[in-house]
Formats: structure tokens, sequence, C-alpha cells
């Protein structure tokens, strides 16, 4: 079976395999990647997040042969009056089929916001000012608001297992009916 992920990123590519070996653990396993683009903002808002995972599996489908191309998108949403980072992981099979899943949201810092508004950045472009100054820890946006406690990589794989459980689901669940 052939994995082709919408990214170049080894992280992203090893993250997908991994997943999809809970899955799938009777497979022989291929995983490739191409670079897709997302074809939404840089750093996505709301429903451009869902739409970039799609555009990322999508574009794959249509450049490489595989069994399943996967694409995965972070980006933010407004919920309740606040705003959180998610990921987003559009799954599209072989015959077109298209299964979506996302992660739970960790809630962009306030620290944050306010200086995005303060100096009339957006989130990316802040992010990159701070890497600058070296305040970031590394590229991992969950692990710079939360201090290392928790990794970016938990939403990936939670949204990959979101979208993957409505493929593989069992005969006896809700989603077979």
């Amino acid at each position: 079976m052939k994995l082709v992920v919408g990214s170049i990123s080894d992280k992203k590519i090893n993250i997908v395999k991994k997943v999809f070996l809970e899955f799938f653990k009777e497979e022989d396993l291929t995983t490739e990647g191409y670079p897709a683009e997302s074809n939404v903002s840089e750093t996505p808002w709301n429903e451009e997040t869902l739409q970039g995972a799609l555009n990322r599996a999508s574009t794959s489908k249509a450049k490489v042969d595989g069994d399943y191309y996967v694409g995965l998108e972070s980006g933010l949403v407004e919920r309740y009056g606040h705003v959180y980072e998610e990921a987003w992981c559009a799954i599209v099979t072989k015959d077109g089929k298209e299964y979506f899943g996302y992660s739970s949201g960790l809630k962009v810092p306030d620290y944050l916001l306010n200086k995005m508004k303060g100096m009339n950045l957006k989130h990316y472009e802040l992010l990159n000012l701070l890497d600058k100054k070296s305040q970031l820890l590394h590229k991992d946006t969950w692990a710079n608001y939360s201090g290392g406690l928790i990794s970016r990589e938990i939403g990936l794989e939670e949204s990959i297992r979101n979208a993957l459980v409505q493929l593989k689901a069992p005969e006896t669940s809700l989603y077979k009916k």
C-alpha cells in the first residue's frame, strides 16, 4: 500500500506513516512526500484549514500514483470568543472517497494575540519576528505556546486518527451503518 503525503516535511511524513501503521498493521506500507501547496493563507483561518488539507491531498492525488493521499494543515479557529490552533487531516482514497479529521484545539496565548493586534502583524509574521529574536524553542507552535509541555505532533496525530477511524471502522461501527 502506498501513501502519498502532501508535504515534503520528514516530520509530517513520519507522523502519517506512524498513525497509518496503527490502523493497517498487516500492510506493507510505503510512504512518499509530494510538495503540494495548500493554496490558503500562510496561517489559515477557520474553514481555510480544512480546505488547505484537502488541497494538499487532492493535488497529490492528481500528480502521484498511490492508494491514499494525505493532506495536513494547521490553522487558527475562533470558537466561543477565543482563538485556538487546530490541525486538520484530509485523506483521499485512490477511488476519490474523502475522510476528514481534526485535532483538539490549543488556545493561542493572549500574549501572542495582544502582540499581533498591537503590532498589526499576522500570526506567522509575529512568530517569524520572535524566532529571529531567539524567543522561540523551535518551529513548533504548540511547543512554543506551552513552553515545551505539548508538541504540535500530538495535534497532527489526533487529526489523522480521527480521519482514519472513519475509513477503517469495523462493521459494528456507526460509520458503517
